[in-house]
Order: C-alpha cells, then sequence, then structure tokens
C-alpha cells in the first residue's frame, strides 16, 4: 500500500513569471547543477505549445541514505524523474512520476501552482514494494522528496533572481 505525500511551497513572484522559469531549458541544467550536480543529469527538454516535459535524471549517494534503505538497497541511488507542466490560464498543473534503478519504488505525483505570488502544493503517492519494511522506506523516501522539493524551490527563487 502506498504513502500519501502532501507538501506546498509559495514564491515571491506570480505563477506566470514561474510559468516562464519552468520553460527555460537553461533553468533545469542549472537546477540540476545546483542540487545534483555528482548525480543529476538532464535528458531531455520539450516546449510545445503551453506543455513543458522535463525528463531527467538524479541521485541520492548512499552516505545521504537512511541505514533502513541502504540494508535493503545499498549503493548510491539512481533516480529517474519526468515531469510535464502544463499552462491554462493562471494556473499550472504537473504530473511527476521517478522510480529507483534496480529497486521497487516509484513515486507518482501531481503539482498545482497558481497565484500572485505564487504557490505550488504537490500530492503524491510513494509506494515500495518490500515485505515487511515498505513502509519505512516510503516514509524515509518522502522525507527526501520533501528536502528535494524545498531545495529546488529554493533555488528556482535564486534562478529566478538572476534571470531577469
Amino acid at each position: 500500500m502506498a504513502s500519501k505525500m502532501e507538501h506546498a511551497v509559495s514564491y515571491p513572484f506570480g505563477v506566470r513569471r514561474l510559468w516562464e522559469v519552468l520553460s527555460t531549458e537553461q533553468y533545469w541544467r542549472d537546477l540540476l547543477e545546483a542540487i545534483n550536480s555528482s548525480h543529476g543529469k538532464l535528458e531531455s527538454f520539450e516546449f510545445a505549445d503551453d506543455t513543458i516535459t522535463v525528463t531527467m535524471q538524479q541521485g541520492v549517494p548512499e552516505e545521504k541514505l537512511p541505514s533502513i534503505v541502504t540494508k535493503v538497497r545499498p549503493g548510491d541511488l539512481e533516480i529517474p524523474r519526468r515531469s510535464t507542466f502544463t499552462l491554462a490560464g493562471d494556473q499550472i498543473t504537473g504530473e511527476i512520476t521517478a522510480t529507483v534503478a534496480g529497486a521497487p519504488a516509484k513515486v507518482d505525483g501531481t503539482l498545482v501552482a497558481s497565484g500572485d505570488p505564487a504557490s505550488a502544493t504537490y500530492q503524491a503517492d510513494v509506494e515500495v514494494s518490500v515485505p515487511f519494511v515498505g513502509g519505512k522506506i516510503e516514509k524515509a523516501i518522502i522525507d527526501q522528496l520533501v528536502e528535494l522539493l524545498d531545495s529546488e524551490r529554493e533555488q528556482t527563487v535564486t534562478w529566478e533572481a538572476t534571470n531577469r
């Protein structure tokens, strides 16, 4: 059974400016370099009409993982991630999927951003199909995911301020 995550972040600029940032390929390259330089890689970036699709590779070094995770899956975690964002009126909606290479773990989530200043709410199901300890690993993934979303928010604010 999957664990649920809900997390919100806010920005000091509106949703239209957030869309401009998200629709800039260099933003994604800079974001990955800033928050995941040793394991991050932009695989593809597509922007057509009102939809952005970003495919990336992220990772977590073994030394940053809780012991419950490294007991089940030793080594660094490689995390393929795909995000799709759509602008409709004054709202951005998104779908985010991520897996852990070589492990029975997946994240399926959504994003809704609106307002001026913008706020974004993430909801996700985190599922780890490992008997007995799956729930504990899901909790660890949720903790890492919240930390990642907060780091991405901070870097987005910094990037926006230097790329006006």
